[in-house]
Order: C-alpha cells, then sequence, then structure tokens
C-alpha cells in the first residue's frame, strides 16, 4: 500500500489548506486552557511548537506529544459541525478513497482482529463501532460474520443516515452522550478519532461502558513514537490541528487504557506507510547525512519493505493498534 493510494497528494494538500483557514477563522477568539498529559495526567511537559496558532507540548513522564492549552469542547464541537474541511473530508475526501480504503484497509482490518480473537478463542457476537463514518467496516465484519449484532455510533447526521441505509442499528450522538446500551458488546471498536479526541480519558472510559466486562477495547490512532512523525516532527501532515491534537506514545497508551481501567493491554504498530510518507516529504529535518542514509533506503524497494517491518516489529511504526479487556469483576 502506498500513500498516495488512500490520502492522493491533490485530495490531501486541498484539506490542509482548508484546515489551516479554519483553524484561524474558528478557534481565533477562542478561550484557551492548559490540560495536563492526555495519556498519563502528568502536569510535567516541555513545549514543542506551535502549529497554525495551536501550541503542542510533550509529556515528560510517557512521551505523548499532544495540544495545550486547549480550545474548550464547545468550540471544537462548533468547529466539527461547521468547518470547511470537515465538511470537505466527509463529502469529497472519503468518498473518493472509500473503495480504496475497503480494498487496502478495512477488509485486512476484519482479517487481523478475526484472527486476533480466534487465537484468544473469543467470539464476538455484538459489536460496536464508534465514529462508525460510513460503515464500512461493519460492513466488512457482517460480511464475513453475518449473525453479529452490530451497532453504530456516529454524530454526523449524513454518516448516521449512510449507517442505517446499510441496515445498521445506529446511535446518532457523540460517544459521551450514550445513555443506553451499558456492558452489551464483546468487542467495542474505534479508528482513527482519538487523535480528535477532548479529552481521550473521558472517551475511552465511555468506550468502556459499552463493553460488558470480560469484552474487549480496540483502538487504532496516531502514535507518536511512529517514525514518519519523529523524522517530520511539525512538518507531518498528520499534524494538522485543529483536526489532530493527541499523539500517544506506546506508554502513553499503556498509561490510558490503566487509568481507563482496562486490563491485559497490548500495544503494536502495524503500519505500513511511514516510509512512504517520509520519502513524499522529501524532508529530513536539514540533516544532509541522514538525508543521504534514507535516499540509500528510498531508491531500493526491498530495504524500503525491510525497513518498514523493522518499524513494525519495534513498536516505531505511526499507526497504532491498542487492545485492552475489561474486568472481570
Amino acid at each position: 500500500m502506498k500513500e498516495e493510494e488512500i490520502r492522493p497528494q491533490a485530495l490531501l494538500q486541498k484539506y490542509i489548506e482548508l484546515s489551516r483557514s479554519d483553524a484561524l477563522r474558528c478557534f481565533a477568539n477562542s478561550v484557551r486552557e492548559p490540560v495536563t498529559c492526555v495519556a498519563c495526567g502528568s502536569s510535567e511537559h516541555s513545549p514543542e511548537f506551535e502549529k497554525e496558532g495551536f501550541e503542542y507540548v510533550r509529556c515528560l513522564k510517557c512521551g505523548t506529544l499532544y495540544q495545550s492549552p486547549r480550545p474548550r469542547l464547545e468550540d471544537f464541537d462548533k468547529f466539527y459541525r461547521d468547518s470547511e474541511s470537515s465538511n470537505y473530508w466527509a463529502k469529497v475526501f472519503f468518498p473518493a478513497v472509500a473503495e480504496v480504503r475497503r480494498e487496502k484497509i478495512f477488509r485486512a482490518r476484519v482479517d487481523s482482529l478475526a484472527e486476533i480473537f480466534q487465537e484468544l478463542n473469543f467470539e464476538v457476537d455484538k459489536l460496536v463501532d464508534v465514529g462508525a463514518g460510513y460503515g464500512i467496516f461493519l460492513e466488512e465484519w457482517k460480511s464475513r460474520f453475518p449473525m453479529v449484532n452490530a451497532l453504530a455510533v456516529e454524530p454526523s447526521i449524513s454518516l448516521a443516515g449512510e449507517c442505517r441505509r446499510k441496515g445498521f442499528e445506529v446511535l446518532e450522538c457523540v460517544l459521551e452522550d450514550v445513555k443506553s446500551h451499558e456492558s452489551f458488546a464483546d468487542l467495542v471498536v474505534c479508528f482513527e478519532v482519538l487523535e480528535h479526541a477532548h479529552d481521550p480519558l473521558s472517551f475511552l472510559k465511555a468506550m468502556t461502558k459499552l463493553a460488558r466486562p470480560g469484552g474487549y477495547v480496540f483502538v487504532s490512532t496516531l502514535c507518536i513514537d511512529g517514525f514518519d512523525l519523529q523524522i517530520l516532527w511539525d512538518k507531518s501532515t498528520q499534524i494538522s490541528p485543529p483536526h489532530h491534537i493527541n499523539f500517544m506514545s506506546v506508554e502513553g497508551f499503556k498509561q490510558l487504557f490503566k487509568r481507563a481501567g482496562l486490563e491485559q493491554v497490548n500495544v503494536t504498530t502495524p503500519g505500513k506507510l511511514d516510509v512512504d510518507i517520509v520519502r513524499n516529504a522529501k524532508c529530513f529535518n536539514n540533516s544532509e547525512s541522514f538525508g543521504r542514509f534514507m535516499n540509500k533506503i528510498f531508491s531500493d524497494d526491498n530495504l524500503s519493505t525491510s525497513f518498514q517491518s523493522f518499524l513494525v516489529a519495534n513498536c516505531l511504526s505511526s499507526h497504532a493498534w491498542v487492545m485492552g479487556k475489561v474486568s472481570l469483576f
């Protein structure tokens, strides 16, 4: 898989331009409040950089990168409802790559999760997808496991409608406002949402409430320990305020999941795009020697593949999978 397949440059650049404009238009006069580490809760941090008027700091305890001081939740709620970049993502960007992502991402995701739970000898009879979007993951899971009782949590009116048209029960609200289905699911999943969450701990606790005792909570999101984020840092297009404001470290994920009451926390980074993202960016922090080294890897497909495999094996990809088990007691 290549970055261009799932994030075509023309669409990505337009999205970034709109995000920059939205950052100024939607948050210019917003009240901002300091927050403690969104992963471990520590107040010890160092300033890292400012981007589009948003300051990012790094936790000195767990290494998580997060945006602080942070606009209030109501400002973000309005932003996601009204901003041009959010509208562009939902109506232009994602529909343009939906089927490619189905083939390259969602089917492979279903296969991998099914294999994980088969090895655990764990039956997923009830499934919740938080931030279900167009419902593609639920479609793919149900095509493989037709008897599953699937529930979508999706606050967008239009996307909730898409999920309903595909036959899924939908809770049309933000996760934290869900009042039903407590202890409902064997598995609660959430893909590429945690980096957006205003309060990741509250978000994860709300996910956990939907899972039954002995059930599992699964999240995929961005990891600041990953190669492309470490190399590109503030120049990374993945660090894109106001959308992406949380970048946990591997240690940060472990701390966050434990604070949410989850057990047997497991973190992997099965990403496939770190090398390709850095290659496309052509930015090596102005290090000539490092640039020579990376160009050697980039020029050889076998080396590139081997290097990406090394990153995955050592939890050094920017795409993280995190899973925890809900206590039986």
